[in-house]
């Protein structure tokens, strides 16, 4: 069998539902198989597109997924893709074409022997679980079974394999089409498990916070059942947005440098923390640890070296797939023996909510507030399995704050990597894959990054609602330059050099519908309403914003997470204080 042949065979014997790439002189042998094997196949017009596409349908699914791009300018557009797929653990397989191995300059000291030849390997190393250069036809077979295992194994991430061409068009003796199925970890004994129920049963202030590890649909229905046991708030990272239902009575916020201010209070003030598959880095906790120090902290995690080298030092560490270890918690909890009432946490909850939702923030400071409000129109349009992209910048943010995401909804967003220019090319992967309706949410700057996508989405005809936030600014970067940069705004609006395109005209010229709507349209719900009904098309909706944007409440480097600006009033604070020493 032709090498090219047995990889996209074996890639759909162990169910890769589509791939997603860019042709190139170098890969065109793996194109003629996909080709040949009628394998769904996703044209992207850029190989950094491609990446994202494939490292979202990861995200959503846990699936593994894959992306396919050819030698030198091919393989180094994959990078970014690769590296939010390493930082975020979505299992990727990355195959890159690569010059035939007898133009290959292994180690000469020369730069470059064949014609856009590239050591990707090397490059990508550090961003990979795994990669290897495949130079030998013996080799393919063990290599490609090799790299999906380490890729869907423990935590997942991505891997790459670089093939020539002469290894592409070679001919395998021994084709193996099996599959080893990988093994959960979970290092949690009985014992355990029963010291954990201990401490949040006999805690007056427990909080879980869950992270993206809590995401997929049978962690999260595990999660709902075992806070609702044991009456514990649930609070969520970024990454961790719709790992638990927002609207649920026990949903204690996104918490966070940009974080809902009730759920960073609740942080901050819990007694007992139980951390379920999320990093507890500074954008959780902030750079000053103080409200950490006192408290019992229970870490379950896939990730050992994750768990060892974190800043937040006095935890109890629980090395463990998070699904398993849930399901050991409630099995332990499933007698009806154990089961706790807090009454008064949980109206606290609702009273922080009330009180300090993310529409109450910005009047604390006197500054428009519209975008917030939009937002809020925008969640409650949403359909019951609506998946919201959100792109990088104040838009991400402001979606985590103010978007309420419901059982069936995912949240779909770049943590650790954080590229602008995600939120498209990621619902175009997702769709094909899961074949759902996506929200974009991407501001001006993230729209024009990857906006020869809609090419895929007009000749497609993917049913995406894309809304872009035009305040023709950088409006998250100017916020920091506001703080720290006394109001320079290098580079972060039109009287610096930066500006918006019209995404109307953008959308007009791939025949894709468009509305716009600012802050004096009258017609502004029944716009809304027209957009969301648009079924099985795409559209995209601008909102014009011709204000200086801000997001609150947001932490500043030198101040707990509890801290955040816009500062509370003495009445708020002693408030707060009295109503959390009462609990506890």
């Amino acid at each position: 069998m032709k090498a090219s042949d047995y990889i996209v065979k074996y890639l759909e014997k162990i169910g890769v539902k589509c791939i997603f790439g860019y042709t190139g002189g170098a890969i065109t042998h793996i194109f003629d198989s996909i080709y040949k094997n009628k394998t769904n196949f996703v044209t992207c017009y850029h190989e950094q597109a491609a990446s994202f596409e494939a490292s979202a349908a990861a995200k959503l699914t846990g699936e593994l997924q894959v992306a396919v791009a050819t030698s030198g300018p091919g393989a180094t557009n994959l990078i970014t893709g690769i590296a939010d797929s390493f930082f975020d653990s979505t299992p990727v397989l990355f195959i890159t074409g690569q010059v035939n191995t007898y133009d290959f300059k292994y180690n000469l000291k020369t730069r470059q022997r064949g014609f856009q030849e590239t050591d990707i390997v090397s490059i990508v190393k550090p961003i990979t679980k795994y990669c290897a250069l495949v130079d030998k036809p013996e080799l393919l077979v063990s290599e490609l079974k090799k790299a999906v295992k380490i890729a869907t194994s423990g935590r997942k991430g991505p891997v790459l394999l670089d093939i020539p061409m002469d290894i592409q068009r070679a001919e395998i003796k021994n084709p193996d089409f099996g599959y080893e199925t990988p093994k959960v970890v979970s290092n949690v004994s009985q014992g355990k498990i029963t010291e954990v129920i201990s401490k949040l049963k006999n805690s007056k202030l427990p909080l879980i916070l869950a992270g993206g590890g809590c995401s997929a649909a049978q962690v999260k229905n595990k999660l709902i059942a075992f806070a609702e046991r044991l009456d514990v708030p649930v609070a969520v990272s970024l990454m961790g947005k719709d790992s638990f239902p927002n609207n649920h009575p026990l949903f204690a916020g996104f918490i966070g440098s940009y974080g809902n201010r009730y759920g960073n209070l609740l942080l901050a003030a819990c007694d007992t923390l139980l951390v379920l598959g999320s990093r507890l880095d500074s954008r959780q906790t902030g750079n000053m640890l103080e409200p950490f120090s006192n408290k019992n902290i229970i870490w379950v995690d896939l990730d050992e070296d994750e768990m060892e080298s974190s800043r937040v030092k006095n935890t109890v560490k629980i090395q463990s797939d998070v699904s398993i270890f849930l399901e050991k918690m409630n099995n332990s909890l499933s007698d009806g023996k154990i089961s706790v009432k807090r009454e008064k946490l949980v109206g606290l909850l609702g009273f922080l909510k009330k009180k300090y939702g993310p529409l109450t923030e910005l009047k604390r400071e006197n500054k428009k507030d519209w975008h917030y409000q939009m937002l809020k129109k925008v969640s409650d349009k949403l359909d019951r399995d609506d998946v919201v992209c959100v792109d990088v910048g104040q838009n991400q943010m402001l979606a985590a704050q103010v978007i309420e995401i419901r059982n069936n909804q995912r949240f779909i967003n770049s943590g650790g990597m954080a590229p602008m220019g995600f939120a498209l090319p990621a619902a175009i992967g997702i769709n094909r894959v899961a074949g759902k309706r996506c929200v974009v949410i991407c501001g001006d700057g993230g729209f024009q990054m990857n906006v020869q996508e809609l090419n895929t989405v007009s000749r497609c005809n993917i049913p995406v609602i894309i809304i872009v936030l035009n305040n023709n600014s950088l409006g998250m970067i100017k916020q920091f330059q506001d703080l720290y940069f006394e109001s320079r705004y290098a580079a972060t609006d039109p009287d610096s050099g930066y500006f918006a395109s019209d995404s109307r005209k953008i959308a007009e010229a791939y025949g894709i519908k468009s509305y716009s709507l600012n802050e004096k349209s009258r017609d502004i719900d029944e716009t809304l309403n027209k957009v969301f009904s648009e079924h099985g098309k795409p559209v995209l909706l601008e909102i014009n914003i011709d204000y200086t944007t801000y997001l609150a409440p947001k932490l500043r480097f030198d101040r707990p997470i509890n801290r955040l600006s816009p500062d509370l009033d003495a009445k708020e604070e002693k408030e707060i204080s009295g109503m959390l020493e009462k609990i506890s």
